[in-house]
């Protein structure tokens, strides 16, 4: 009997499934592969990884435009939009300096109008031209010296909105000086008198004097926007608040060292003569402010531009034309004088 469990004969191993022909044969194709790409030159090399390298300098370019579009040019733009506003500023401020070294050095009237009326139309461009820019621009960017210039010169021409845009811009700056902030609250009374608004302006004025605080060493300080104050209050008319301001000031003077109680009590002295006529007559104590002077014959030359600062007004009322003192407008002496 047969056994039922026959032995399969194993199969016949030939070249084909041979393990050491087939590692053989792998060996060989791999040697093979590292032959032909050793024969490769470098531009072809560069050639299989040129997608590679297209890709990788777009994404250069494209890092360098958002740099280019998004910081650099903002930039570029917000200097050359500074600098355009500083040019302004610097140019009204010295038209306003040639106009008033002109004022005291010529003596001829026709002069003097027709150099007012050649500088304020520049001034107001001037103006026109920064308040367009300014809204450009960054809080920081600007300074409160710089708006006060605009301011005064904004004033000087009769430009209010102008003036207001100013004023606002200067008085929002919180990270500045007492004396600055002080400065903006001052010019911020001056428009608000100028726009018939007395009740915030006494405010506005009063905010100024506690921004540079209550001790003696600000006392001078405190004299002068003061002494601002009164003039604001006589030139509109707000009477009985100058009135008992000028007597408060009176009081306060007297703790004024004798310079500065001298040059300020000068101030509003010759600022409140020019007002006689007004309806805010001048206050009858007005020589006791400055201690050792006489009361002057109220004239209208000669007196300098701070004294008007209280009165935002056209560009020509600022300047008073200085009277002709030439030996053709002097009196004739008389035969016995002469003798």
């Amino acid at each position: 009997m047969l056994d039922s469990k026959q032995e399969r004969p194993e199969p016949a191993q030939t070249e084909d499934n041979n393990p050491t022909n087939l590692l053989l044969r792998n060996h060989e194709a791999r040697i093979d592969e590292l032959e032909k790409s050793s024969h490769k030159t470098i531009f072809k090399r560069l050639t299989a990884s040129a997608s590679a390298s297209a890709l990788l300098l777009g994404l250069i370019l494209t890092f360098v435009s958002l740099y280019d579009v998004f910081i650099s040019k903002p930039e570029a733009d917000r200097i050359a939009r500074l600098s355009q506003f500083n040019q302004a500023v610097n140019s009204a401020a010295k038209l306003r300096q040639d106009l008033i070294k002109m004022s005291l050095d010529s003596t001829s009237p026709q002069l003097q109008i027709a150099m007012i009326s050649a500088i304020g139309p520049q001034i107001l461009n001037d103006v026109a031209t920064a308040r367009a820019i300014l809204r450009d621009l960054k809080s920081d960017d600007v300074g409160i010296p710089q708006l006060i210039i605009l301011i005064s010169e904004a004033f000087g021409v009769g430009d209010f909105e102008a003036a207001k845009t100013f004023v606002a811009s200067a008085v929002a700056k919180a990270d500045v000086t007492p004396y600055l902030h002080s400065e903006a609250k001052r010019y911020e009374g001056r428009l608000l008198y100028a726009v018939a608004n007395p009740v915030e302006g006494h405010k506005a004025f009063r905010a100024a004097m506690d921004a540079v605080g209550d001790v003696p060493a600000t006392l001078p300080s405190r004299a002068y926007i003061f002494a601002d104050l009164i003039i604001n209050e006589y030139s509109f008319g707000d009477c009985t608040n100058g009135s008992a301001d000028f007597q408060s000031y009176s009081e306060m003077s007297k703790g004024l060292s004798d310079q500065p109680r001298q040059q300020i009590g000068m101030m509003l002295k010759l600022a409140l003569l020019q007002m006689q006529g007004r309806p805010c007559p001048p206050p009858e104590t007005l020589a006791s402010i400055v201690p050792g002077e006489q009361m002057p014959v109220p004239s209208s030359s000669s007196i300098p531009e701070l004294l008007n600062a209280g009165k935002p007004q056209n560009l020509g009322t600022n300047f008073p034309l200085k009277e002709d003192t030439s030996a053709s407008r002097r009196a004739p002496k008389s035969p016995a004088s002469a003798r």
